[in-house]
């Protein structure tokens, strides 16, 4: 093909096409669709029995992506599943306007229900053929041979008076080539290839659509599904084939000529059948589709009318930022033929624009790595950011101005230029704008619809606008339910402590009748500081925790140690067969810490141990002072550390959740919650330490907590540094 019939092609026939559906199918569509009790196979019946709607839904399947991952050609059926019910009402939408715009006559619309029953035969003819060669998949051959004919669709979309004729004579076929070639400048197979090629993936289809005129000789050497959708054009005839095609059918596909009569009778009487059920091809006007009195501005208006009204339905159903874009990509694919576009808001805090979402099969995944600076005050983002106006890149004095950015995104979107809408609510806030992918031969018609493309912007900015409001009322909600909590849970903290307090009371108590230097002592003083912890965990919950200041006091590691596993000893049942045991180094130094946030850190270490060992078994718990290559988090300097192991000889992790380890809900041991893990990683990440876990499946774990022995920070530090 000629670069000048290609750049003819892609601009006559691309985003700006507008497909005839045959009018009784799209009635009973139309009908079925607002039956309650209708699925989505009961209108991908209807859809498969049409080329215009079928090329419309798999068009819009491939816009969304959604088949991306597909190993093999699009089916109609998977298509439809895909699209939804919101799909379907897209193309059907899409389609009524379509009808509004374009006024068809009576005797267009005889050549439109002769092309209609002729691309239905044909494909199920070419079914046929597939299922007597073996050839998969079959419904790819559907596929096929029902969009064999697109081309011829797109020249009456475009020139319905000429091509009405043309449509009609399938004896002609030599002549009519020719005179495709007059009105378009290529014939409607190459036009249908290039149309399928561009918008679906059905490859081996386009080829199908190019090749179904070529002479027999020549398609000798072609794939096979070329020759089935070849043959089932040529017997797809009324009111039936000649003998001659009979035989050069039979000689290429390696069947007899009576096998071939039986199926040609077959398809053809399928679709007689599928037109008695639609009320036939009409052979009177359609008297509202010939109404002469309808100019194109009314028409136009119509179709604003009918595509917004659609679409509004569609953004009062949609629930969160994604379903809302989803209507927009949708909208634009379906109604413009836009597939390329990017949304992206503006930080004012890095004064950038950012991106928030992509469409398009061309566009990768991290859409946010894309950051426009508004210094680069040239590009044409920065101007319609800027002045609250449209802009693109298609006049020819912004096309000398183009900047580097404009040039990126241009490549970035695959397309020979953009249109930047900035998008806005109806109070002016917000900095959110969209970014359109645009070719040179589709900017005249989507130049022509600036109204509509406007109005769906607006719309989508409306919709947005009406999101941004529920999440802020959800969230002054969830503030309101959470103060609630709080003021709850201060009463309930308020009387717990009251009990504490007599506790502590009784225990000054028992302290001045206990000798000084009897164990007893020690026990009541290890017991007062547990109840100022608790005491101290409670307060916790009624205060904001980046208000809380740390606690440092002078800590002695050892000594806490040893406090901690006389806790466990005594309260240890006596046949647990656990046995807890100490290695201290005497060398370490007292240290400027959180003696609470340590003491939280190593009794869920125990207790972890414990349960770790239900059949009991031994725990140990060391303490070294090492010197060197530690940098504790937040400090600047090398300083020396404290390193506090504790150890037990139980069955070891399993690999599997070692590595999310410290998260929560991630435990090994049926019926906890997995929270101690986390509650260690806290606390010591909040001392400024480190921690670190080793183990083996029955060899036992490890943890290891390193501690710096000085911090380097104000005692005003809060929790959350």
């Amino acid at each position: 093909m000629g670069r000048a019939v290609t750049v003819r092609i892609a601009s006559e026939f691309t985003g700006r096409l507008q497909l005839t559906v045959f009018p009784y199918l799209l009635e009973r569509l139309i009908h079925v669709r607002h039956d309650p009790s209708i699925a989505l196979p009961d209108l991908s019946r209807l859809i498969r029995m049409d080329p215009a709607l079928c090329f419309m839904a798999i068009r819009l399947d491939r816009s969304m992506g959604s088949n991306a991952q597909a190993a093999d050609p699009p089916g109609i059926d998977d298509v439809v599943s895909r699209i939804g019910m919101a799909g379907i009402d897209a193309i059907t939408t899409q389609a009524l306007a379509n009808q509004a715009l374009n006024g068809i006559h009576h005797r267009q619309g005889l050549a439109l229900g002769w092309l209609w029953r002729h691309c239905l035969t044909t494909a199920m003819l070419t079914q046929m053929l597939a299922l007597e060669r073996r050839y998969h998949p079959v419904e790819e051959a559907y596929t096929a041979g029902l969009l064999h004919d697109i081309g011829k669709l797109a020249l009456f979309a475009r020139t319905p008076a000429a091509c009405a004729p043309m449509l009609t004579d399938p004896a002609q076929a030599r002549p009519l080539l020719k005179a495709e070639e007059q009105v378009a400048g290529s014939d409607h197979g190459r036009i249908g290839a290039q149309l399928i090629h561009r918008y679906t993936d059905a490859w081996f289809a386009a080829d199908a659509a190019e090749y179904h005129t070529a002479t027999a000789p020549a398609v000798v050497n072609a794939l096979p599904l070329v020759q089935m959708v070849w043959s089932a054009n040529r017997l797809a005839v009324e009111p039936h084939p000649s003998s001659e095609a009979y035989q050069t059918v039979a000689g290429l596909m390696n069947l007899d000529t009576q096998q071939l009569n039986r199926l040609s009778r077959a398809a053809q009487k399928q679709a007689l059948m599928v037109a008695n059920e639609l009320g036939g091809i009409p052979d009177s006007p359609v008297k509202s589709l010939t109404t002469d009195t309808i100019t194109i501005p009314l028409s136009q208006a119509i179709k604003t009318s009918t595509v917004l009204s659609s679409v509004y339905q569609d953004l009062l159903t949609a629930t969160g930022r994604s379903a809302i874009m989803r209507v927009l990509r949708q909208s634009l694919c379906v109604f413009l033929g836009i597939d390329a576009l990017i949304m992206v808001d503006h930080d004012p805090n890095t004064n950038l624009l950012i991106g928030r979402f992509a469409a398009g099969n061309i566009l990768p995944r991290h859409i946010d790595r894309l950051r426009i600076p508004l210094r680069a005050s040239d590009c044409l983002p920065a101007i319609s950011h800027f002045s609250g106006e449209s802009v693109n890149s298609f006049s020819a004095a912004q096309r000398r101005k183009l900047t580097i950015i404009d040039q990126q995104l241009m490549a970035y979107m695959q397309k020979d230029g953009i249109v930047c809408m900035p998008i806005r609510p109806d109070s002016g806030d917000g900095g959110a704008m969209l970014l359109l992918g645009v070719d040179d031969g589709d900017w005249p018609w989507v130049e022509k619809q600036t109204t509509l493309l406007k109005a769906i912007v607006v719309a989508v900015a409306g919709a947005l606008e009406r999101e941004r409001q529920r999440c802020d009322q959800r969230d002054r909600r969830a503030a309101d339910r959470a103060a609630s909590a709080i003021s709850e849970t201060r009463k309930i903290v308020h009387e717990i402590n009251n009990p504490l307090s007599i506790i502590k009371n009784y225990l000054k108590v028992l302290a001045l009748r206990t000798n000084d230097q009897s164990s007893a002592t020690d026990e009541l003083r290890i017991i007062d500081e547990e109840i100022n912890r608790v005491s101290g965990l409670i307060k916790s919950l009624t205060s904001p925790s980046e208000r809380i200041p740390i606690h440092l006091e002078t800590v002695d590691v050892n000594a806490t140690i040893t406090d901690i596993l006389g806790l466990f000893r005594e309260s240890l049942p006596g046949n647990s067969g656990i046995r807890l045991s100490q290695d201290l180094d005497a060398d370490i130094p007292t240290i400027a810490s959180d003696r609470d946030r340590l003491k939280q850190a190593l009794i869920n270490l125990l207790k972890n141990a414990i349960e770790a060992m239900p059949d009991g078994g031994t725990i140990q718990v060391i303490s070294r002072m090492l010197e060197g290559a530690f940098r504790p988090v937040g400090n600047t300097e090398k300083t020396g550390h404290i390193k506090i192991s504790v150890c037990d000889d139980g069955p070891g992790l399993d690999e599997a959740i070692k590595n999310d380890l410290f998260k929560v809900n991630v435990t090994s041991k049926t019926g906890h919650h997995g929270l101690g893990l986390s509650i260690v990683h806290e606390a010591v990440t909040y001392l400024k330490g480190s921690l670190q876990c080793e183990s083996a499946p029955g060899g036992g774990t490890c943890f290891h907590i390193e501690l710096p022995t000085r911090d380097n920070e104000s005692e005003n530090r809060t929790e959350m540094d």
